[in-house]
């Protein structure tokens, strides 16, 4: 590779020399000027057409350095803009001085000058041609390589073409005005792949605000620069006399470069009013990873709930915030962490204050909302202990029936917090509590049995998560049920109520056992709680749940799920399957049982575009009386003494058997055949299964 490198370096710049050379002996007489014109353009078309890898060897502006790409290519163009206003004065005097191209043979010092000026704006566009590609390369799609390498390909051909055209049409045995229609063709076409490819600037999309509106003002100066460089070089034009090819394609070149920065400004434009909101939205997830990683990994409650204030501040953008919680012993409320809270406020601070809002939030549910607390019954008279809260934001750390702690965000001004802010806070108090509790047992289980106390809690921690209640949707029976073969396991199932008519239904299993799988439940089970509310689609679900969670997941796991929506209006179930089990149907009137195995590979295998193309989305229709099953392999896998499995063969023909039975039923049903398989023996793996019937 290296040795390629150094020949698309030298190769190109052995036939400039080549020209020079031509250009030496015109003058000291050696070769008449005329012809030898002919043969020095034939030395610089073939050193363009060789240097055209050095576009694609190029390095400025890669997806990983773009800023980096486009400061370097923003001093260049100031810099060549400068040096064409420095040696203005000396090419109007040559332009004047010469009538035409072989003149400035006559005149040395003239031929240096614009042999210089040759050389380098070569180098500048190849430079830029390079920088521009990566640039358009950016999350590239099928026709990206095949438009740019079209339009490098006539932006060599057309300064040949052009060259001919004034020049020498007669080699080509056609007339001059079919040469002319010609060459204008091949102009449109360069053009339009100019235009073309200069509306892929994906690489705004991945930028924050700072870096947006950083290069907003660097567009402010450079734009205006480029235009008036691009102009100015067109009137000067001071390699026209030197190399008619090398001018076409240098100034095209140009063009192409105008062209690409303001369509990219423009861009740029249409994106600054959603620039805070996208740096908001991977805040959000940010934070969701930190205390995700916390769950795992923080043991210390001290430590564990001023991450908490912190992160929800973060969350939700915040001037303050505080965290209570339940004293397992006292079972009184304890102000526990705080964050931007003076020490008076500190001290003045008294329960008793927020006796109301519990209330309502024991009364409504577990998110309080009010953007005038001032005028809010249930939070007013918190304005006698902190005068300067005028938005607040409460959450119920709630496991099952029962509230262990309250998490509040507050706000200086009136109207600071949005619905989007109560979905976040929520997913984000989901962890919380699963924190809390983990930090509790770990505390616990210093004093008694460590391991099975702490496992113990954690169990009843995850189960309490899991819905107690299934959701209520016309048409529609469901049943679910998990069971951890250990204290904790990676299993779970989940419904989220996205209308009157919809309900998300989600079941998933975590490779793995033990802990380490529970805590990604935890974590998957909030990601998915936060972008459900969001999407509208299985897939897009599954494939923004992927992206939040592809770095956060170690090596060896990933997560297999059958995400899907059920449908009152048109008794239909949409669903996805990234990596799971099938999902069985039993019809009414059938004794057969259909297996639907749409592909899918699983959440954290892939952080890029393979997994949202391997996903199929289905759509089937639910006709009265049918069923259908949604299942973990610890069900199949369930195995009796001998070792052998439980398999898909029994699992259908329990299923089918129990298809006309209330789903509650057929759930017993199954349970019961599965018990009376394994005959007592130990689990080695969770079971979980999601039971649906149109009714």
């Amino acid at each position: 590779m290296k040795e390629i490198s150094k020949l698309a370096l030298l190769l190109p710049l052995a036939l400039f020399v080549g020209a020079v050379v031509v250009d030496m002996n015109i003058i000291t007489g050696a070769l008449k000027a005329g012809s030898s014109i002919y043969m020095r353009e034939i030395f610089i078309i073939v050193a363009l057409i060789l240097s055209v890898p050095l576009v694609y060897l190029q390095k400025w502006a890669s997806d990983r350095n773009v800023l980096r790409g486009l400061r370097s290519l923003f001093f260049l163009i100031i810099f060549t803009c400068l040096l064409l206003l420095f040696s203005q004065d000396r090419l109007d005097v040559i332009n004047k001085s010469i009538g035409s191209d072989l003149a400035i043979y006559d005149n040395l010092s003239f031929y240096v000058l614009l042999l210089s000026w040759a050389f380098f704006m070569t180098v500048f566009i190849l430079i830029i041609l390079g920088t521009l590609r990566n640039l358009v390369f950016i999350k590239r799609k099928k026709s990206t390589a095949r438009n740019f390498n079209w339009f490098l390909l006539l932006l060599l051909l057309y300064p040949l073409l052009n060259f001919a055209r004034n020049y020498s049409y007669r080699l080509f045995y056609i007339g001059p005005e079919t040469f002319k229609i010609i060459s204008y063709v091949i102009l449109f076409l360069l053009i339009y792949l100019m235009v073309l490819n200069s509306f892929r600037v994906s690489w705004i999309n991945y930028l924050n605000k700072k870096q947006k509106l950083a290069c907003f003002w660097g567009g402010i100066l450079l734009l205006p620069v480029q235009i008036y460089f691009a102009a100015k070089f067109h009137a000067i034009d001071p390699i026209s006399l030197y190399s008619p090819v090398l001018a076409t394609f240098v100034e095209y070149g140009i063009a192409f470069l105008t062209i690409y920065l303001v369509i990219a400004f423009l861009a740029l434009i249409a994106h600054l009013p959603t620039a805070q909101l996208y740096d908001r939205k991977m805040n959000q997830i940010s934070s969701l990873h930190h205390l995700s990683r916390a769950v795992s990994s923080e043991f210390d409650s001290e430590k564990l709930v001023v991450t908490i204030v912190k992160l929800a501040v973060q969350v939700t953008e915040a001037d303050f915030s505080w965290l209570e919680l339940v004293d397992p012993e006292t079972e009184k409320i304890k102000l526990v962490s705080f964050f931007n809270l003076n020490a008076s406020e500190k001290n003045r601070f008294d329960p008793a204050l927020e006796d109301s809002l519990q209330d309502w939030l024991g009364s409504h549910g577990d998110t309080f909302l009010s953007n005038q607390v001032q005028k809010s019954h249930a939070s007013k008279a918190l304005r006698n202990w902190k005068r300067d809260l005028n938005s607040l934001l409460a959450v119920s750390l709630r496991t099952g029936d029962k509230d262990i702690g309250y998490l509040y965000v507050g706000k200086r001004v009136e109207f600071g917090f949005e619905q989007d802010d109560t979905d976040m806070l929520r997913a984000f108090c989901q962890q919380a509590v699963i924190a809390v509790e983990n930090a509790r047992l770990v505390k616990a289980s210093i004093i008694k049995e460590r391991l099975e106390q702490e496992l113990k809690v954690a169990h009843d921690a995850q189960m309490k998560l899991l819905p107690k209640e299934m959701p209520q949707l016309e048409g529609f029976a469901i049943e679910a049920v998990c069971i951890t073969a250990n204290e904790v396991g990676g299993d779970y199932f989940d419904f989220f109520r996205l209308s009157k008519d919809k309900v998300g239904v989600i079941i998933g299993d975590v490779s793995g056992k033990g802990a380490s799988a529970a805590f990604y439940m935890a974590e998957i089970k909030g990601i998915m709680g936060a972008l459900a509310r969001g999407n509208r689609s299985p897939k897009k679900i599954l494939a923004a749940a992927n992206k939040t969670l592809y770095e956060d997941l170690d090596s060896q796991t990933f997560i297999t799920v059958v995400c899907g929506i059920l449908d009152a209006r048109d008794r239909s179930f949409t669903f996805c399957r990234a990596g799971h089990c099938p999902v069985y149907v039993a019809e009414d009137n059938s004794s057969e049982c259909k297996v639907l195995e749409p592909s899918g590979i699983g959440l954290g295998l892939d952080g890029g575009s393979i997994f949202e193309k391997s996903l199929k989305e289905v759509k089937l229709k639910l006709k009265p009386g049918s069923a259908c099953l949604l299942f973990t392999d610890g069900v199949i896998e369930a195995r009796n003494r001998e070792g052998e499995e439980f398999g898909e063969e029994m699992l259908q023909k329990a299923f089918v058997g129990s298809k006309d039975l209330h789903p509650s039923k057929i759930k017993k049903t199954l349970i019961k055949e599965i018990d009376a398989f394994v005959d007592g023996y130990k689990a080695h793996d969770d079971l979980s299964f999601v039971i649906i019937k149109a009714v």
